[in-house]
C-alpha cells in the first residue's frame, strides 16, 4: 500500500490536485505505449491498464463529439493553445465539479475542511492532498464524498477565489460595497468595490461568450481575446489569500431585535449562539489575523462580563451568569458589528458608520479602541 501511495505522489508535483496527477499518469502511459512499454509502466506505478485504456477510449469519443458538433476543428494546435496553463485547467475542473466545493482553513499543524452540507470533512489518505499539512489555496473542488465514521472527500483539486468566482456558480452582489455572495449567500467574499465589479462583469461576459459559442459552434472565440486575457490574468495572479467569510449570517430585522431581551441574548450567547466564538475566529483567520483574546471579570458575585480583542479593537459583552456565556456574548457583540447589526460604530478617526469589513481587513493598530453599541 505504501509503495502504491508513493507511486501516486510522484505524479502530483506538489500542485495539490488528484486530477492533475491523473493527467500526468495518463500522459506517461501514452508515452510508454508508443515505446511498447505500457504494461511495464503500469506495473511499476501500480496503475490499471484497463482503466487507462478506458480513459483513452473516452477521450477519443469526446474529441469525436466535439468535432462532430463543430466546437473543435481539425487544427488541434489552436485548440490546445492553453492546455498547459495549469490555472486554466484548474478552472475547467472547477466548472465541471461545482458545487462540490470545500473551504480550506490552514491551522498551525493541520488543515480544517468544511462543506456546506456536511460541515467538517476529511480527505482520504490516498489523495495527494491527504498527506499535506498545509494547502496554499482557500478551496478544494471534489467529485465524490464517502461517509464512513466521518465524511471523506475523494479526488480533490485546490483552487483560488478567482477560479471559484469566475468558473463556479452564480454570484450576486451583497449589501455592502465589494460584497459578493454564492450558494444563496452561504459563501461570501469581501474585496475592493472595483475588483468585485470586475468579477461580476467578467463572469457575465464569459457566460455570454460560452452561450454564443454553443449557439454558433463555428464562431472564433479568439475575437474576444481581451476578455480571455483578462480572465487568465485574474486566475494566474490570484494570491490565494482566501479573504472570504464562511457562513456569515444575515443581519436581523429591527422587529426581530425588539423581541429579544438583553437577558435572552446573554443566555443564548447572542448572534451565533454556541458558534459565536468559532464564527468570529473564522472571520479573523480568513482576514489574516491571529485568534481573538478574551478577558473576563467578575462584576458581581453571580455576574461576569467579558471583553474580546482583535486587530486593535475591543468589544464588551453583556453581564452573564458564568465566564463561558460572557465570552460567547462578547463574541456575539463583535459578530453583530461585523454583520452590520451592531448600530453606529466610531472608528479610530472618529468617523461613524465605518465599514466593518474594511476595518477588519486593515493591519492591526498600535493603540486599541473600544467599540460599543450606540443607543
Amino acid at each position: 500500500m505504501q509503495l502504491a501511495e508513493s507511486a501516486k505522489l510522484q505524479f502530483s508535483c506538489r500542485d495539490y490536485s488528484d486530477h492533475l496527477a491523473l493527467v500526468r499518469a495518463y500522459d506517461g502511459w501514452r508515452e510508454a505505449e508508443r515505446d511498447r512499454a505500457g504494461y511495464d509502466y503500469c506495473w511499476k506505478n501500480f496503475l490499471s491498464v484497463q482503466t487507462l485504456k478506458a480513459i483513452d477510449s473516452l477521450r477519443r469519443q469526446f474529441l469525436f463529439l466535439l468535432k462532430d458538433t463543430g466546437l473543435v476543428d481539425e487544427n488541434m494546435t489552436m485548440c490546445n493553445k492553453w492546455s498547459r496553463d495549469e490555472n486554466l485547467v484548474r478552472a475547467v475542473i472547477c466548472a465541471g465539479l461545482y458545487p462540490g466545493v470545500s473551504s480550506v482553513l490552514n491551522k498551525e499543524k493541520s488543515i480544517s475542511l468544511k462543506t456546506m452540507e456536511d460541515g467538517q470533512v476529511m480527505l482520504y489518505s490516498s489523495s495527494v492532498n491527504g498527506k499535506e499539512t498545509k494547502i496554499p489555496f482557500p478551496w478544494l473542488v471534489f467529485n465524490e464524498k464517502v461517509k464512513v465514521n466521518s465524511v471523506f472527500l475523494r479526488d480533490s483539486t485546490a483552487i483560488s477565489d478567482s477560479i471559484l468566482l469566475l468558473f463556479g456558480g452564480c454570484i450576486k452582489q451583497g449589501g455592502l460595497d465589494g460584497h459578493l455572495k454564492m450558494l444563496g449567500g452561504y459563501l461570501e467574499f469581501f474585496m475592493n468595490r472595483d475588483l468585485a465589479s470586475t468579477y461580476v462583469s467578467l463572469k457575465r461576459e464569459l457566460e455570454n461568450l460560452i452561450h454564443c459559442k454553443l449557439q454558433n459552434p463555428r464562431m472564433d472565440i479568439q475575437t474576444s481575446e481581451e476578455l480571455l486575457s483578462a480572465i487568465r490574468l485574474l486566475v494566474t495572479e490570484d494570491p490565494c489569500s482566501g479573504r472570504f467569510v464562511y457562513g456569515r449570517q444575515e443581519p436581523r430585522s429591527k422587529k426581530a431585535k425588539t423581541m429579544l431581551s438583553p437577558s435572552s441574548l446573554s443566555e443564548a450567547g447572542g448572534n451565533g449562539g454556541d458558534n459565536a466564538k468559532n464564527q468570529l475566529q473564522t472571520y479573523l483567520t480568513r482576514a489574516g489575523h491571529s485568534n481573538p483574546t478574551y478577558k473576563t471579570k467578575q462584576i458581581k458575585s453571580y455576574l461576569f462580563r467579558s471583553t474580546v480583542e482583535f486587530n486593535g479593537m475591543q468589544f464588551v459583552g453583556q453581564p452573564c451568569a458564568n465566564k463561558k456565556l460572557a465570552e460567547k456574548d462578547a463574541a456575539s457583540e463583535a459578530l453583530n458589528w461585523l454583520t452590520g447589526d451592531g448600530g453606529a460604530i466610531t472608528d479610530s478617526r472618529g468617523a461613524q458608520d465605518a465599514d466593518p469589513m474594511s476595518l477588519l481587513m486593515q493591519p492591526p493598530r498600535r493603540r486599541r479602541h473600544s467599540h460599543r453599541r450606540r443607543n
